[in-house]
Parts: C-alpha cells; structure tokens; sequence
C-alpha cells in the first residue's frame, strides 16, 4: 500500500499543491486536462522511485496561471526549483494537458530536467481539435462541468472498457464534478493556442512519447508526427487502449515505460 504525503509549496510564482510517495529518483507527474492528480495512483508505485504529482495551475490549491502553456510550463519550473532534486535524474512523465505542459518544460527550462515520458500529446492541434475544446468551454460555461462528462470519459477511456469498467467511469465523473469550471476554460484556451511545431525541435533529453491506439483526444498521428520532431526520441502505441493508459491499463502502461525509465 503506497502512503503519500500530501503539501502545498510556495513557489515564486504562488503555491502549489502535491503529493508524493516512495524515495528514489524524482520522477514528476502531471495529470491531463480531464482528470487530476490522482490519476498516477494506479501506477505509483511500479514506477519506484520518489513520486511526485501536482496540482497544475488552477487545479487543486495551485494558484491560476494566464491561459498559455508557457505559462503553465514556467509554474512548473518554479515548482522543481523548490523541490531540491538533482535535475539530472528528474523525470518528468505527462498526460494530456501535463504532457504539453512537459513538454514546455523541456522546451524553455531544458536544464531542469534529465528525462521525458508524454503521454497522449503532440506539436499542436488541428482545428477541428481547436474547435472541439472551444465546444467543451461554451458546454462548460452553459452548463458547469457536468455538461462535458460524457465527452471526457470517452475520451479517457474506450467505449469497450466504460462498458465494463462502470466503476471507473464513476470514479472519474466523481473528479470531473469536482474540477473548478474557470481553471478547465482557462485550460483549454492554453491548448487552443499552444504551438510547439517549431520548439519540440530543440529537445535535448531523452524522450519517450506514449499514445494509445484509440486515443481520441491527442490521436496517434499526433505522436508520431512529435516523434518524428523530437531527436532520437522512442514511440510507443499501445493497442486498444485511450487517452489515459495509465489508468485505462496500469500494467501495460508500466511495461512500456519502466525500460525507457530504467536505462541509464
């Protein structure tokens, strides 16, 4: 049974909320846009080490950042500087919105961290997925986070899995409920206008880039096209699985990334 320990760091950009587990290398998670912190519990302690996840701006006690994911990314980099780690051994791993998030980091802060896992992510979006996160904030602002509940577990999950997976469905309702409305708009607003085509380019750490087969939110395309952006990094699709394969499947999950993790 992993205990963790739950805090709030004052960074200079404002506090931030955490919590973590085990002792090791750091390894620092960020959750997606549909889900929260919590959704690296399922794979905490596979991963080993000395985990980390926080609240990204807005969510949890982490104070807002302007809508881009720049600013986003900066929030992040203040937070790693207070956390005392040795930047060469920090991983950072993230999903959806934490994966572009990351992906910032290791953009504009390249020197604070050593290792890069992204899951579900990519350079930009296309505009009819432009158009689907200016969908999700007029649902949202019309009819709070409840309006936008089928739309995230679909995208979360596969259809297959939601059918006999009910549990988890309610699970994840349960924290899509709790999700403050301002932070999910400014959210997807920083997603509508990041543009990383250019930058990924610049990557300097050792990346793996994750994407399951079914994923409809940052679909495999997406990936690949990343991939194919960011030198000598690795590329994994993992079949029949959606946006959030760590919660969707945590052992296939670990199976693909504790290699990557692990080489020295």
């Amino acid at each position: 049974m992993v205990t963790f320990l739950e805090s709030v760091g004052e960074t200079r950009s404002g506090p931030v909320s955490y919590a973590e587990a085990g002792v090791g290398p750091p390894r620092l998670a960020l959750h997606s846009l549909l889900t929260d912190r919590r959704a690296f519990d399922p794979v905490v302690e596979g991963l080993g080490g000395r985990v980390i996840a926080m609240d990204l701006p807005g969510f949890g006690a982490t104070t807002p950042a302007p809508p881009s994911i720049d600013s986003y990314a900066d929030r992040v980099a203040d937070f790693v500087e207070t956390l005392g780690v040795d930047h060469e051994e920090l991983t950072l791993i993230g999903n959806g919105l934490g994966a572009f998030v990351a992906l910032g980091v290791a953009i504009r802060h390249q020197e604070l961290i050593g290792r890069l896992v992204l899951v579900g992510c990519g350079r930009s979006f296309s505009e009819e997925a432009k158009r689907a996160f200016t969908g999700m904030v007029e649902k949202v602002r019309l009819g709070g986070m409840e309006a936008v509940i089928p739309i995230a577990l679909l995208r979360i999950f596969t259809e297959p899995y939601l059918a006999h997976h009910p549990e988890a469905a309610a699970e994840r309702a349960a924290v899509l409920r709790q999700t403050n409305t301002d932070a999910f708009v400014t959210a997807c607003q920083a997603l509508t206008a990041m543009d990383y085509e250019s930058g990924a380019s610049t990557i300097v750490a050792p990346t793996m880039i994750v994407v399951g087969e079914e994923d409809q939110a940052t679909p495999p395309q997406m990936a690949e096209e990343l991939h194919a952006t960011i030198p000598d990094s690795k590329l994994a699709i993992i079949p029949g699985l959606a946006h959030a394969p760590q919660l969707q499947d945590p052992p296939r999950f670990l199976e693909v990334i504790m290699p990557f993790l692990e080489t020295r």
